[in-house]
């Protein structure tokens, strides 16, 4: 008669365990649901397309933010989506963040603060690399944000000063891309000013940018302007490649990150501290300190001149002395 005591004893010890054990699920599931996570805010965060300067941008973002959260005693997470540089992406990362809940969202470049707007305006939005946010409607209550607005007319001074001669300069820029079309536009007003010659290509691929150079240098063109431009920037490499077989003509490029690939100076501007300042910015929103509509957005304050003789060199050209001695000051 002992036996079946024993397998009874047995029997009822394991239901017990799996009991212990199901309350020890369903207690984390509550904790957790609950919010009581690792971290005290929650960022999403939708970047258009990867290249080095947005990359940079949500680089100084996350540095910041998290700095300025841990001398708070706090933590943040970041839920990140990468669009690929389609529209539509942008838009399902959108609207995929609000669904989970996050306290803000921050969008790199144009695309995706104008999808993420699109889907919500309730929810902080903080965004970063967006040239015009006036052009680009993106001046609503509920977000702010760091422009990556270039200083066009001390580019094309910038450009005069490379070829002292010149009698026509000419813009490089995509045809789908709002922010690029604004400083096309910019730049002829201001070549027109000063008596310039203007030219214009607008591509929809980047097989087209080889085209567009030759005929550049077919209609005499003496130096080209490639605005903060996420697709050309994403291919900045094959750019110089067409370039340097066959126009190789002088570019000078929107930011310092495609400079370096196929431009040979720029006045640039500082991606990963327009990224910092836009986590400062959400700082003071995530902490109650300021309201998005309080905040608005600001334009670059600072340009640095820098020079690329590497692809200057693969073209031919020549830097001049009065180019070099700013840079060396």
């Amino acid at each position: 008669m002992a036996r079946p005591l024993k397998i009874t004893l047995e029997r009822i010890m394991k239901k017990i365990i799996i009991a212990v054990l199901l309350i020890a699920v369903m207690a984390c599931s509550v904790f957790a649901f609950a919010g009581c996570t690792s971290a005290d805010y929650t960022v999403g965060i939708v970047q258009h397309i990867q290249h080095v300067a947005l990359n940079k941008s949500n680089e100084g973002f996350q540095d910041r933010l998290t700095q300025l959260f841990e001398e708070d005693g706090k933590t943040v997470k970041f839920l990140y989506r990468n669009a690929s540089g389609e529209t539509t992406n942008n838009t399902t990362a959108a609207q995929t963040l609000i669904t989970q809940r996050v306290d803000l969202i921050f969008a790199i470049a144009t695309p995706s603060a104008q999808a993420v707007a699109a889907e919500t305006n309730t929810l902080p939005i903080v965004f970063s690399a967006v040239t015009s946010a006036k052009d680009a409607s993106l001046t609503a209550d509920n977000i702010a944000g760091t422009t990556d607005l270039n200083d066009v007319k001390k580019q094309v001074d910038l450009m005069v000063e490379l070829v002292p001669n010149a009698k026509k300069i000419a813009v490089l820029y995509s045809t789908d891309e709002p922010n690029s079309t604004i400083q096309r536009d910019m730049v002829r007003d201001y070549a027109e000013s000063k008596k310039l010659g203007f030219a214009e290509r607008g591509i929809s691929t980047i097989d087209d940018v080889a085209n567009a150079l030759n005929a550049f240098k077919r209609d005499g063109v003496d130096c080209v302007y490639i605005p903060t431009d996420n697709k050309l920037a994403a291919a900045a490499d094959s750019v110089h490649a067409f370039n340097k077989d066959g126009a190789n003509l002088p570019i000078v490029c929107g930011e310092n990150e495609m400079n370096n690939k196929c431009g040979i100076a720029t006045y640039g501007v500082d991606y990963y501290a327009i990224g910092a300042r836009a986590a400062e910015m959400a700082y003071d929103i995530l902490t109650g300190k300021k309201t998005p509509k309080e905040i608005g957005y600001e334009d670059p304050q600072n340009f640095e001149l820098s020079i690329n003789q590497t692809v200057a060199r693969e073209i031919g050209f020549t830097i001049p002395q009065s180019v070099l001695d700013k840079v060396a000051k």
